[in-house]
């Protein structure tokens, strides 16, 4: 833990000082912590052992110390995450319940047609091309591969891998699922600051059209601000301490409560006359629904509560906003740094079909989907939120988003997460992934199925459009998000 903990700080402030010197850094915006990570994830690729088939030129304790590490950087981005959603909510005044949902409903629907087309263009190529065209023996539900690698993630390419081992005798299944998701990482990350400058310079921001400054990070030194302000007397107890022991409490409130929903299932089952076969599947499904979903409504709880009780302006918004970009900054070191680029592709035009369609796809849905749909507010800020968890991670999206809406004030990390329960458990890595999709692949076939999933986009988006016309924000509330 040590080790993994002084490499990445040592990555982190490596890339603060490529940023500060690169000028290409500095045009691309690209953040230090990305800077970072890019630079442990060569050194790791350098050192591990038997890379792309040629065996690393490093001593053996080297290689096993690297490995030891980038294993322990691997668990990092999940709990993280949890932490930096623990204060999102601790940190502002809460919208009216009405508006949530109506907006949270806005979004769980841009977040279905972004996945389900993900799944309905790898099925229609699957069945009209690599099927008939190449031909290459690999079963339908090969086109679910860039919803396992993009919008799943390797957590989801490891569980379908079981299933396309098991069930569809495809055992190259896993491993393609792994390169999906590393090869959406990368791209994700690298076309979403691209997307990000060009939002920037047509002025789709909250900023408006503000040219993008060719920052060092070394400015604030002329014209240093205040970065937390002290709520306890520091003779006490240190005031950042204070802060983070009020997001550890709404990070434990988070966990207990996802303890509690997964020790309240068997009883509903019971009550239900569920079979032990249905339990023990509802109980897995459960057991998905992402930490930081629950951290997230743990820190409501802990600010509602403080506030009930007249203590609420013990909460210091900007401290909490730097624990929580601390959290970040490790987040995304940790996150680039350990992937995997040693993913052996066995199916190479097939590969690439697939990944080109997902890339066009996930770009459309990020320029007019969103636009259409989301907020105009924010429609850029919480479309590349969701563009980034759709080619990789919702840390990798949180990044992204950070770049453009580095306080997170904007409100579209707050629908996101609000809107995660009507999607999480069901696509992306959910019960419809694993379980319905490829029950119906087996029955119906790629083609019918891809149809009836056009046939859905279309009605999601119709039901989008609707919503989106009958929830106009009045100048008074787009002026309060700029």
């Amino acid at each position: 833990m040590e080790a993994a903990f002084l490499t990445a700080s040592g990555l982190l402030l490596l890339g603060f000082v490529l940023r500060a010197k690169v000028r290409i850094l500095q045009l691309f915006y690209v953040p230090a912590a990305v800077v970072g990570g890019l630079v442990g994830l060569v050194g790791v690729t350098l050192l591990s052992p038997d890379v792309f088939g040629i065996e690393s030129p490093f001593p053996d304790g080297l290689t096993t110390h690297a490995t030891t590490v980038v294993n322990v950087l691997r668990t990092w981005p999940g709990w993280l995450i949890a932490v930096i959603f623990s204060g999102l909510l601790l940190e502002r005044p809460g919208r009216s319940f009405r508006r949530s949902v109506r907006l949270a409903a806005r979004e769980g629907l841009v977040v279905y047609i972004i996945i389900l087309g993900e799944i309905a263009i790898g099925l229609l190529a699957t069945w009209l091309i690599i099927k008939r065209v190449l031909p290459v023996p690999v079963p339908d539900s090969f086109g679910q591969l860039i919803e396992v690698g993009f919008a799943g993630g390797h957590g989801t390419a490891a569980a379908m891998g079981t299933i396309f081992e098991e069930h569809l005798e495809f055992p190259a299944g896993a491993d393609l699922g792994f390169f999906f998701a590393t090869a959406g990482l990368i791209f994700g990350v690298v076309s979403g600051i691209v997307y990000v400058n060009l939002a920037v310079r047509r002025g789709w921001t909250r900023s408006g059209g503000t040219k993008i400054a060719m920052l060092t990070g070394l400015e604030a030194r002329s014209d240093p601000k205040p970065a937390a302000f002290a709520r306890v007397r520091p003779e006490v107890i240190d005031p950042l301490v204070f802060q983070a022991l009020i997001v550890a409490v709404a990070f434990v409130m988070g966990m207990g409560l996802k303890w509690l929903v997964m020790a309240l299932i068997p009883a509903v089952a019971d009550v239900l006359g569920a079979t032990d076969e249905s339990r023990q599947q509802i109980t897995r499904y459960a057991g998905n629904m992402p930490l930081f979903m629950f951290t997230l409504i743990g820190g409501l709880l802990v600010r509602e509560a403080m506030h009930f009780l007249r203590i609420g302006d013990l909460i210091d918004p900007d401290a909490v906003r730097r624990i929580t970009g601390a959290a970040m900054e490790y987040l995304i070191v940790a996150a680039i740094a350990s992937m995997k680029l040693s993913v052996l592709v066995t199916f190479g035009a097939p590969v690439a079909l697939l990944l080109v369609l997902g890339f066009i796809w996930t770009g459309f849905c990020l320029l007019f989907v969103a636009r259409m749909l989301l907020p105009k507010a924010y429609w850029f800020e919480l479309g590349i939120l969701n563009y980034g968890m759709s080619t990789g991670t919702t840390a990798q999206g949180m990044m992204l988003l950070r770049i453009v809406d580095k306080d997170l004030e904007s409100g579209a990390a707050e629908d996101y997460a609000l809107a995660a329960p009507l999607s999480a458990p069901f696509i992306g890595g959910g019960v419809i992934t694993l379980v319905a999709m490829p029950w119906m692949l087996e029955r119906v076939g790629a083609g019918w199925v891809a149809l009836g999933l056009y046939v859905l986009m279309a009605g999601l988006f119709v039901v989008g459009v609707s919503l989106a016309r009958s929830d106009r924000q009045s100048p008074a509330e787009v002026s309060r998000h700029k």
